[in-house]
């Protein structure tokens, strides 16, 4: 295991996301097994030389996908589902930019168009606005290497520019930063997945490479005050990500 400091100097992830990866490794790397009780907070602070609000976030994490359970006035322990730890459980929201950084990709961004629009049905559903709203609609790849790994179409709500020109916004990075930015941090969603293939346009694209398999995710995302802050479609490369899905029995 790294030393305290060096991944989270060298990760541009937020640091609880970090401290997720750590976590799971501690208890693989310990044998930690279902029912072994996890240091505490304090403890884990030391550890990884991180804040102990980050170190309370990834632990919340960790019990949202089932790898941690909480027994209230004795700690948190290993749970039952901890053995199926999983690469990109779903429950955990991060951004294409730090997914794909957490994966070993590099990637850099194409901005294909971004306008002011009237919202389509589903974008005013996906932001709680009414049909045909002002909104900014955005459109990348998301490129490593030249080759396509992410066709994004994204939309927010047009009151975000405050009067600036759509073309003249800086959208070539993060996105989630870019809302950051504006009080509008996505800190989470709810997303449907489905395996489709690329609008004809992009598939045409020699970056998309004549892969046929697609995974689009529809999102609706939510900033730190539960407002709905951005709707996306994102289409990923099927032969790069995998998602999966942890779930338990009621009762």
């Amino acid at each position: 295991m790294n030393p305290p400091g060096d991944l989270l100097r060298e990760d541009r992830r937020p640091i609880p996301l970090q401290l997720v990866d750590r976590l799971r490794a501690l208890i693989r790397d310990e044998d930690l097994q279902p029912g072994d009780k996890l240091p505490s907070e304090p403890e884990l602070a030391a550890r990884f030389g991180a804040a102990r609000g980050s170190v309370r976030e990834a632990l919340k994490l960790l019990e949202q996908d089932g790898t941690v359970d909480v027994r209230h006035g004795l700690g948190r322990f290993v749970a039952a589902g901890a053995g199926l730890a999983v690469d990109r459980p779903v429950t955990i929201f991060e951004s294409a930019t730090e997914m794909l950084q957490s994966r070993g990709f590099r990637p850099t961004t194409r901005v294909l168009s971004v306008e002011a629009a009237a919202a389509t049905r589903e974008e005013a559903a996906g932001l709680g606005l009414a049909g045909g709203a002002p909104i900014v609609r955005l459109r990348r790849l998301r490129l490593h290497r030249k080759q396509l790994l992410i066709y994004s179409v994204a939309a927010f709500p047009a009151a975000y520019l405050d009067g600036e020109d759509p073309a003249a916004a800086d959208l070539g990075g993060s996105l989630t930063l870019w809302l950051a930015g504006r009080d509008h941090r996505p800190v989470s969603s709810a997303a449907q997945l489905q395996a489709t293939g690329l609008p004809e346009e992009i598939a045409a694209l020699p970056e998309a490479g004549g892969h046929a398999e697609w995974l689009l995710i529809a999102e609706r995302c939510v900033d730190g005050a539960g407002r709905l802050c951005l709707f996306s479609r994102d289409y990923h490369r099927g032969d790069v990500f995998t998602f999966t899905v942890l779930r338990r029995r009621e009762g």
